[in-house]
């Protein structure tokens, strides 16, 4: 259509310059950057008409431009500079008002696509009169052709009909052709299983199997085509869980794990009642797109559209509330009262996200540095935040946090519940020690500490802390964390890295849209699926490591551990222990200069000495001679004036410390004294120490790039770099192992010696803790004995997988629970909704069919367990369904109130009074089995 008319006024000698640019810009050249699901990012463009020159043209020779020609031509222009821009007022004014109609339009589109849906599934023609018969381009997925499509009455603009039809319209505002329903939601279903299938291999496919040439712009009409079906999913979606009375804000995040957030009427409490996982992804970066300059060098100005569109949901924080999060902005909190800075912690050096200085800026190109994530421990999704223009900094899981706190406090208020919940909320972040500090310093200190806030350290980023962290916050000491090793993000980001050629070059919304489509997808027929299998292998580790029982009570019995309790007294010794190795004492620190001074004094005294005996034979010998100096001899006496300096500014240093260390001139340390000795120990433990430090350091990147080596998607080409650079750190790791061993053997007694196999075999890294002995030898520590710390280690792990029974059961009861009343609660909706629009019962239906289709594999794998070795029966209870506590009830339907609820689980209450001893009983005997396991009375 551009064409003809740049055609009709290049013939009239009115050659049009701006709609030839627009041509070149959005013709054969639109879309070919890359395969992303956005060809042109952050464009509010409405795609070009693509119907073939033989269609017939509604356009004369004579005829004046319509407003729907303006529309395209005003939206077309837009691609290139914007000149002149006061002769397009009133076509811009006609584009808002055109826009707020389509908007409008909305609502009568889902009601389309939602009859749409009802008759391709029961049949039947539709009630309305049909207007006119038109012939309309339509793309599908085998066929490309016109076909005679039915306008009905009162359409404005025709897209009801067409949507009713089973078609998209490629532009809605000026559909010239469409696309088939099907066509478009067979791409989305093959997008959410394939993230990396862009559209443009798509249609590029389309175009294969239809025996046509692909043409660029099809991609963006495509594209436009693909917003407006997610756009009816996500309203249609609304108007489901507005009849379900799930639409209250919040409420996917505070109910979209069963497991977790089912809540149970009478259930036992737990010390961590909700386990959840916060962590930093940087492979979803977005490019923002830039003017190109001169140089090449500095960035251009930024060439993207306003797009006033915001996609994501409720998945997505806004900027705006996580920099309220910012340390600077701190004090915009009114009951905020600000603290001093914090102590350093001694991880820091180990975590780069840790130095905020480091994370505070990134690379120009990218607008968006990643994401920000939150998952519950079966990896139902809780929230996302996008790292803008910043690495991983502690602002985004500060607003995470308080995001999904605050939630949760104002559920139990909207409920009437008490305001302390029973339980902690256990929150596993890979740099969690150094966060404690930080979050007590901010605004969310209060709020923490009414939600019981407890940070802790996933198992796979546990060795990278050093011992102090690990007894803190590793889950293999942690109180009531099972055998949860809460590396959720790291699974879960696998999966989704998959995304990131997809979305790297879209706009803000489109990419939003893309992984919010993407996590919804995931959650619901992906981790729901796996919830009754990720139950199953935990119920089954769990009692595995139970059926060792006995084999870990002669362990400790074998080690001297006859009272389970002194375990405990040993990890406290411990902490103690490396507590009070933190820092050097200031004493010690001048000990080691005043000798290394004394040292240096000597060897400076020692060259001197040669310096001058030498000066006084060259002396001689030009006497004897009578010959004037050589150059030799200048040089000499240049080196004797150097040393003389050098030992009278030791001489005036060793003084210094004399005179701070207390000693008398007469007292001056001699070469072979005791003092010399245990100074000179000292020193070679500093050297020890750093030597100890960089194979350390050595053995953490070797372990990183060993795990870096399993991941899936990892390229041929990185597979033989981290190769290659396995070997050669390899051979560092041998060097530095000679020189531990060398400065090791120097000390008095000599410190343990390690082999290549004792290196690589340790479990965590920070085991080189109990090495870094500047003042004892720590060998004399029961605790210390390698065989004595995998006693203790089987220990922990026994009482963690009791503890992790009991969670597994409450799981077990919400799950079995939620599968139940879903099933009661969603037909009696749909019944009740049928009456009266039964478009909106059949979404009903098909929304409990996403997740109901899996309740089957639910009830076979959940009756397995029952199947295991070591099942006990008197757990059966757990498995039958018990009274739900819903957050929120839909109004006017027959469910149960609190009342109601009450008085069936007192019923429940005296029907099972005894089976409630049984399991006190047995709640007590296996205390009594964990705490005196050593004394081997299982």
């Amino acid at each position: 259509m551009l064409q003809k008319r740049a055609q009709e006024k290049r013939r009239r000698g009115e050659d049009d310059q701006i709609y030839m640019d627009v041509l070149m810009d959005l013709g054969e050249e639109a879309g070919m950057s890359n395969g992303s699901n956005n060809s042109d990012s952050d464009s509010d463009i409405l795609p070009l008409d693509n119907t073939p020159s033989e269609q017939p043209d509604e356009w004369g020779e004579e005829e004046e431009a319509t407003e729907e020609e303006q529309l395209l031509y005003f939206q077309a222009k837009g691609t290139i500079h914007d000149f002149e821009l006061k002769d397009y007022r009133t076509r811009k004014r006609k584009i808002i008002v055109d826009h707020d109609r389509w908007k409008s339009q909305m609502p009568e589109l889902m009601e389309a696509y939602m009859d749409f849906c009802y008759r391709r599934r029961n049949g039947g023609p539709h009630k309305d009169e049909v207007k006119e018969k038109h012939f309309i381009l339509i793309w599908s997925t085998f066929e490309h052709t016109a076909y005679e499509v039915p306008v009905y009455k009162s359409d404005r603009l025709n897209n009801i009909s067409y949507i009713r039809s089973g078609y998209l319209p490629f532009n809605p505002l000026l559909n010239k052709s469409l696309v088939s329903l099907e066509s478009v939601e067979l791409y989305h279903t093959l997008f959410m299983r394939c993230p990396r299938l862009g559209i443009q291999p798509f249609i590029r496919a389309l175009c294969d199997l239809q025996g046509i040439r692909f043409k660029n712009n099809l991609s963006v009409q495509f594209s436009s085509a693909y917003d407006l079906y997610i756009s009816l999913v996500e309203g249609v979606r609304r108007l489901v869980l507005d009849a379900l009375g799930r639409s209250t804000p919040n409420y996917r995040m505070l109910n979209t794990c069963p497991a977790c957030q089912y809540e149970v009427v009478d259930e036992p409490g737990q010390p961590i009642r909700m386990m959840a996982a916060f962590d930093g992804n940087n492979s979803l970066k977005r490019v923002q797109r830039r003017e190109p300059t001169e140089d090449g060098k500095t960035l251009g100005a930024v060439r993207e559209k306003l797009d006033i569109r915001v996609g994501g949901g409720d998945y997505f924080l806004q900027p705006e509330q996580v920099d309220l999060w910012d340390e600077p902005s701190w004090g915009r909190w009114l009951d905020w009262v600000p603290s001093g800075k914090g102590a350093k912690n001694s991880c820091a050096d180990r975590w780069a996200n840790m130095n905020e200085s480091k994370t505070a800026r990134s690379f120009g190109c990218f607008e968006a540095n990643g994401i920000f994530a939150g998952f519950c421990r079966h990896s139902f999704v809780l929230a996302f935040a996008d790292m803008i223009r910043t690495g991983e900094q502690s602002k985004y899981i500060l607003a995470l946090l308080h995001h999904f706190m605050s939630a949760c406090q104002e559920d139990r208020s909207r409920r009437g519940l008490p305001d302390e919940p029973i339980g902690s909320l256990g929150v596993g972040y890979d740099i969690a020690c150094g966060m404690v500090d930080k979050i007590a310093r901010s605004p969310l200190s209060h709020l923490a500490k009414e939600e019981k806030l407890q940070m802790l350290i996933g198992l796979l980023h546990g060795y990278a802390h050093n011992r102090l962290c690990q007894l803190s916050f590793l889950m293999l000491y942690i109180y009531g964390a099972g055998i949860e090793d809460l590396e959720v993000c790291e699974r879960y980001f696998s999966q989704s890295n998959a995304l990131a050629p997809v979305t790297r070059y879209m706009g803000r919304f489109r990419r939003h849209q893309a992984i919010a489509s993407y996590a919804y997808h995931r959650d619901n027929f992906e981790t729901y699926h796996n919830l009754s299998k990720f139950i199953y292998s935990n119920y089954k580790q769990a009692l595995a490591i139970l059926n060792r029982a006995k084999d870990t009570a002669k362990t400790l019995k074998s080690v001297g551990i006859l009272d389970a309790q002194k375990v405990f007294s040993f990890l406290e010794e411990e902490k103690e222990y490396l507590e009070s190795r933190q820092s050097t004492p200031v004493k010690e620190t001048l000990l080691c200069s005043y000798y290394l001074a004394l040292v240096k004094l000597s060897y400076c005294q020692e060259r001197l000495q040669r310096s001058r005996q030498t000066f006084r034979e060259g002396m001689g010998s030009l006497h004897d001679n009578r010959s004037s100096k050589d150059e030799s001899l200048f040089l000499t006496e240049r080196e004797m004036e150097k040393e003389q300096e050098m030992e009278a500014k030791l001489l005036g240093d060793i003084q210094s410390f004399e005179d701070w260390l207390g000693l008398r001139r007469d007292q001056r340390w001699q070469q072979g004294s005791t003092e010399w000795k245990e100074a000179e120990e000292l020193v070679y433990m500093a050297k020890y120490q750093k030597s100890l430090d960089r194979l350390e350091g050595l053995i953490v990147a070797r372990i990183f790039e060993l795990s870096r080596m399993n991941i899936s998607g990892t390229g041929y080409k990185m597979r033989q770099h981290i190769g290659h650079a396995m070997q050669k750190r390899s051979a560092a790791i041998q060097s530095a192992l000679e020189s531990y061993n060398e400065a090791a053997a120097q000390l008095t007694p000599p410190r343990k010696l390690l082999n290549w196999d004792d290196v690589l075999n340790y479990t965590y890294l920070s085991e080189f803790d109990f090495l870094r002995d500047s003042r004892s030898d720590v060998r004399d520590h029961i605790w210390a004995r390698p065989a004595v710390r995998e006693a203790m280690s089987e220990l922990f792990k026994l009482m963690r997988a009791g503890e992790e029974l009991d969670r597994l059961h409450i799981e077990i009861k919400r799950l079995v629970t939620y599968m139940k009343e879903e099933e009661e609660f969603i037909p009696a909706v749909v019944e009740e909704v049928q009456a009266h629009d039964p478009q909106l019962a059949y979404q009903i239906h098909r929304y409990a069919h996403e997740r109901g289709r899996f309740n089957s594999v639910h009830y076979m794998r959940l009756d397995s367990i029952r199947k295991l070795k070591g099942f006990a029966q008197s757990d059966a209870h757990f498995f039958s369904a018990g009274i739900g506590i819903r957050r929120q009830i839909r109004e006017g339907t027959s469910a149960r109130n609190e009342g109601e609820q009450a008085r069936e689980a007192g019923e429940e209450e005296d029907d099972d009074e005894s089976e409630g001893e049984d399991e006190e009983a047995q709640a007590d005997d296996l205390v009594e089995a964990v705490l005196g396991v050593a004394n081997d009375t299982l």
